[in-house]
């Protein structure tokens, strides 16, 4: 009998596939969201789930209404540059939030959490970034998501826990990330003002990290009462000027741009060990850049007038 999953962030980019892969693999799913969230990206599954919103409905409805098995949490409040005026907010959404849940869910027999994490949490001063490098969190959206982390190791002595730890994704539906924008400004054929371009990111496709999350799905309860960290990205690194050539490429034509200096903010280099993943999730990146690229081109082309 497959497990009843509670889903966070079901209305977001990457909450939106997930829902959808569970749903196809008969997964019964619980979603939380508020009432005006905008759900565009499942209003064709909404029907398939059971819904609360948090803004009328008490948390404890959701797992006294059906038994939970294992919560998967994506629901977040990210800002990559804060300027001290979010911290409640963002502590409320990133650390309270999901010990809410997990405290009610503890009491409601909840089996296992499956977290998620970002690559912002290391120092990624050695490479490729291994689950035990020390940490050197980024920013504040970083510091908020390994506080909790460090609150969910101590429930893992009564319930199976897990955190995968995201780096670049991109995909369809996605958010104002680099990759959708800078596909985006090709359809339009706007101009791109970005940096040197010599950046580089662990770029993994978002079918590549929902199959990251189906096999923690399939595992997770083998690794009680240890909390298991990790890292979901492609390996490799991939430069801001590759991404825009393979764009050229795929496009058929150059692209507007101006480069310009070097960002003094971002990470010059990163990209993930994924050997963990390998071994214990029996994980691995499907998709190439290229392969990722094309299905996310194909999908914004789709919805862009301009596109011929």
């Amino acid at each position: 009998m497959k497990k009843t999953i509670l889903l966070t962030g079901a209305t977001g980019f990457l909450g939106s596939h997930l829902l959808e892969a569970l749903l196809n693999n008969n997964y019964q799913v619980v979603i939380l969201k508020r009432s005006f969230s905008d759900a565009w990206r499942i209003n064709h599954l909404i029907d398939n789930v059971k819904s609360y919103d948090l803004d009328k409905d008490p948390l404890e409805h959701a797992f006294k209404d059906q038994p939970i098995d294992v919560v998967i949490h994506l629901a977040t409040l990210y800002r990559k540059f804060d300027k001290g005026k979010e911290v409640s907010e963002m502590i409320a959404s990133n650390v309270t939030f999901p010990v809410e849940i997990i405290e009610c869910g503890i009491r409601h027999g909840l089996k296992g959490f499956i977290n998620t994490g970002t690559f912002f949490e290391y120092d990624c001063s050695v490479l490729p970034v291994r689950e035990d490098a020390p940490f050197k969190p980024f920013n504040l959206y970083a510091k908020t998501k390994l506080a909790f982390e460090n609150i969910l190791v101590t429930y893992s002595s009564s319930i199976s826990t897990m955190t995968l730890r995201l780096f670049s994704l991109y995909g369809e539906k996605d958010n104002a990330k680099l990759i959708p924008m800078l596909i985006q400004k090709a359809l339009k054929k706007e101009t791109m003002e970005l940096s040197d371009g010599l950046q580089k990111l662990d770029f993994v496709y978002s079918a590549d990290i929902i199959d990251a999350y189906l096999k923690a799905l399939n595992v997770i309860h083998a690794f009680k009462p240890k909390h298991q960290v990790f890292n979901i990205g492609s390996g490799s690194p991939v430069s801001v000027r590759e991404v825009v050539s393979i764009l050229e490429q795929q496009l058929g034509t150059s692209v507007k741009k101006t480069w310009g200096k070097p960002s003094e903010f971002d990470i010059s280099i990163v990209f993930a060990d994924i050997s963990r993943a390998r071994k214990d999730l029996s994980w691995k990146p499907e998709h190439s850049i290229h392969e990722g690229m094309e299905k996310t081109i194909r999908y914004y082309a789709k919805r862009n007038e301009t596109w011929r």
